[in-house]
């Protein structure tokens, strides 16, 4: 990555005042992210926003086409890389909704995985054939933002960490430092010196950090407040990632507010999670095939199984 103009504001997202009056405060763990309800026109019309208008679109012979798989090769390799972490990024949120969904039975209702709603979510038969890929642009943002906190080792190494219990602050930095440091013996599968090169770098950074900064401000239409909350929590968390990776200053030099440093290690713990996830239903999945009766069905139930998860091994740009 070439330097840019220092003077470029780096903020991905629109700064939150936390002093504010109308700030409010959330214990994460008593609010955590699962299925709500949300969805119809409401949930379909943010996501829109997001895709429609704040995605770039690939173009080919002067025509605009449908965000796929396929289609993203026709952009530069920055637009791809947008459109992959905030479908990644989606992706995450809907194996939180499918992995923690209302489950009746006789004794009442329990939070757990639910298989339809997953397969719903990524099968290929019911995602014109994208659902692999969305699950491969998973993976993919987890390493953008593994990558991230990585780089910043030399910033958590003086950062003071408070917890509101000044007894756990050191043993917190030592913690992360001790996490952080065995990311180091991880392979580099995502190399940010790769992007924004060459004479059209400035501008399309410039667009870059505008079209994101939008979406940071969609998550303020979301009129589910649990989903608004953790909806923000992970574009804040991208967003700090990628103002790490691509800012001009040296990680130790960097400037973070409190909420980026939050919000940066709340999102690459949903990631984790979603990772976890995928191996959860691929494990239901294969019960059900082991509970099969009939041959026939059993084989179309594996190959549908095998169709969901055959793609999701790769990181490359």
């Amino acid at each position: 990555m070439e330097k840019h103009d220092n003077s470029l504001n780096m903020d991905f997202c629109v700064p939150e005042d936390e002093d504010s009056e109308s700030a409010q405060f959330y214990d994460l763990l008593q609010n955590p992210e699962r299925f709500t309800g949300y969805s119809g026109e409401n949930a379909n019309r943010i996501w829109r926003s997001i895709y429609d208008e704040n995605c770039f679109k690939p173009k080919k012979d002067s025509l605009f086409l449908d965000l796929t798989h396929k289609s993203i090769n026709y952009m530069c390799k920055e637009k791809r890389v947008f459109f992959r972490a905030v479908s990644g990024l989606h992706s995450s949120i809907s194996l939180h909704l499918a992995a923690k969904y209302p489950l009746k039975d006789f004794f009442g209702t329990k939070w757990g995985p639910n298989v339809g709603e997953f397969t719903r979510r990524f099968l290929p038969e019911l995602t014109e054939g994208e659902g692999p890929h969305w699950l491969k642009n998973l993976y993919f943002v987890y390493l953008v933002e593994m990558r991230a906190i990585t780089k910043a080792l030399p910033l958590w190494e003086k950062w003071d960490f408070h917890t509101g219990h000044p007894e756990e602050d050191v043993k917190t930095k030592q913690q992360v430092v001790e996490i952080v440091r065995k990311f180091l013996s991880c392979p580099d599968t995502f190399d940010e010196a790769q992007l924004f090169k060459g004479p059209a770098a400035p501008e399309i950074l410039s667009e870059f950090l505008v079209h994101f900064r939008n979406i940071s401000q969609i998550m303020d239409c979301v009129t589910c407040d649990k989903c608004r909350l953790w909806g923000k929590i992970q574009i804040r968390g991208l967003g700090t990632a990628l103002k790490i990776l691509f800012s001009s200053e040296t990680p130790a030099n960097l400037e973070l507010e409190r909420g980026e440093v939050v919000t940066l290690f709340n999102a690459f713990n949903q990631l984790s999670h979603s990772l976890h996830y995928v191996k959860v239903f691929k494990k239901e999945m294969d019960s059900a095939d082991m509970t099969q009766t009939s041959s026939s069905s059993s084989s179309s139930q594996k190959v549908k199984k095998q169709n969901i998860f055959s793609k999701f091994t790769h990181g490359e740009l």
